[in-house]
């Protein structure tokens, strides 16, 4: 159970305990092998394996779509029930647990060709890419102090793009054996690597630093940190503010990362192959994004982090929207892809940072709801435009507004004294 302690002014945790790499450490660099898996291999996987599974079970467009909604529908109702299941199992339990879901879908989606069984098993991948992310996400209040916490939640978030550049690396690559075409293989592959990561999770994962005798890692807080075990309240504002924000992130990034790649072909004339090898470069930098950005955080506060990474992202959104000028799109992708992930790092140290540890958990459950409602609106309504404008650049140009205005809202958030 993750437990909540609060600690005296005089505890501070130095950066090496009797020699060894604090603990922290081992739990975060652990927590982003479980998001490799979680939402590397369980989500940004099937956009690689689509292809293949489309053409051969006969799968349209429409299908596809509804396939790729399931996960979600199954992540949105992990993100629900986990303020519920923590408390009780602890990250590390939950963690495992969902590591092991994610196995046993992908196992199911390697040998059936019925698609609505594939749409149940894909549902039971989201539930358990859910059930890896919000734990290993707000585990890292208790385990690091605001001054290093943006940094942990970078580490934890590198996992992601480690599965984009190994799906794009291996799935590729993938060949039928025996009986079993390329993308059953790669699920195959992928629920192996998934049941090693749970055995390794079980093993090194704590839920909290009194597991092993040890505080937090980082700075002691200058000021008291509140830690009630629910929300409170006066704080419901805070975190609908919050909420809007991580909400405008969710509808400009997943349109975005939805149609980009159409839009380098369609708009920039470009091949899909050459299209899909700018992509992948994504990939990589995404993987220095969350580290970037969440130790950017740690120096200079969570309001003025998230309003430079919101910076970042309204200039890619309207190099595009603006122009078809192929160095803008070049400039576009690398401001993307460097700054990705900034914005769930910030706005989980914020979780951690404004609502205390005990209550990170349910207030970052209640953002991620937000975050998840934006993705479900972008795709949607960015598709309508197009088909009214013929392209996607109206879209890209009202990213970049919206994510002006979340420059501005991020402004407004009060700083957090607690840093």
């Amino acid at each position: 159970m993750d437990n909540d302690t609060s600690y005296p002014k005089s505890s501070r945790s130095p950066s090496f305990h009797q020699g060894k790499i604090h603990y922290a450490w081992i739990v975060a660099a652990t927590g982003s092998l479980a998001m490799f898996c979680g939402l590397g291999l369980g989500r940004f996987s099937f956009g690689m394996l689509l292809p293949s599974m489309s053409s051969s079970l006969g799968l349209d467009y429409s299908q596809s779509g509804l396939l790729g909604f399931t996960n979600l529908m199954g992540y949105l109702v992990a993100v629900i029930l986990s303020p519920l299941i923590l408390p009780r199992l602890g990250t590390r339990a939950t963690a495992t647990i969902s590591l092991l879901l994610i196995a046993f879908s992908m196992f199911g989606m390697a040998f059936t060709s019925n698609f609505p069984l594939l749409c149940v098993l894909y549902v039971l991948t989201g539930v358990g890419s859910g059930g890896v992310v919000l734990p290993m996400m707000s585990v890292m209040s208790h385990w690091f102090f605001p001054s290093h916490r943006g940094l942990a939640l970078g580490l934890v978030m590198a996992g992601p793009g480690a599965g984009i550049i190994l799906s794009g690396f291996v799935v590729p690559k993938l060949l039928p054996i025996f009986t079993l075409l390329s993308w059953q293989v790669g699920w195959l592959i992928f629920a192996v690597i998934s049941i090693l990561v749970a055995c390794l999770s079980f093993t090194l994962i704590r839920n909290h630093p009194d597991d092993v005798n040890q505080k937090p890692f980082g700075r002691l807080p200058t000021s008291e940190v509140k830690n009630k075990k629910k929300l409170e309240r006066s704080n419901i504002k805070l975190l609908v503010h919050l909420g809007v924000i991580f909400a405008i992130y969710g509808v400009t990034y997943m349109v975005y990362v939805t149609f980009i790649v159409t839009s380098m072909v369609e708009s920039y004339q470009m091949s899909e192959a050459t299209a899909g090898s700018i992509w992948a470069s994504i990939g990589l930098l995404s993987v220095f994004s969350g580290l970037l950005f969440g130790w950017i955080s740690d120096r200079i506060g969570r309001r003025l982090g998230l309003a430079l990474a919101f910076f970042f992202l309204a200039i890619a959104y309207l190099l595009v929207g603006f122009t078809d000028w192929t160095l803008g799109l070049y400039l576009s992708i690398f401001l993307f892809g460097i700054v990705v992930w900034s914005v769930p790092v910030i706005i989980s140290a914020c979780a951690g940072d404004y609502f205390g540890p005990a209550a990170a958990a349910s207030a970052l459950a209640a953002l991620t709801f937000a975050f998840s409602g934006g993705q479900a609106l972008g795709p949607v309504a960015a598709g309508y435009i197009a088909e009214t404008t013929g392209d996607f650049a109206t879209s890209y140009m009202l990213s970049g507004i919206a994510a002006s205005i979340a420059i501005a809202l991020a402004l407004l958030l009060r700083p957090n004294k607690s840093t």
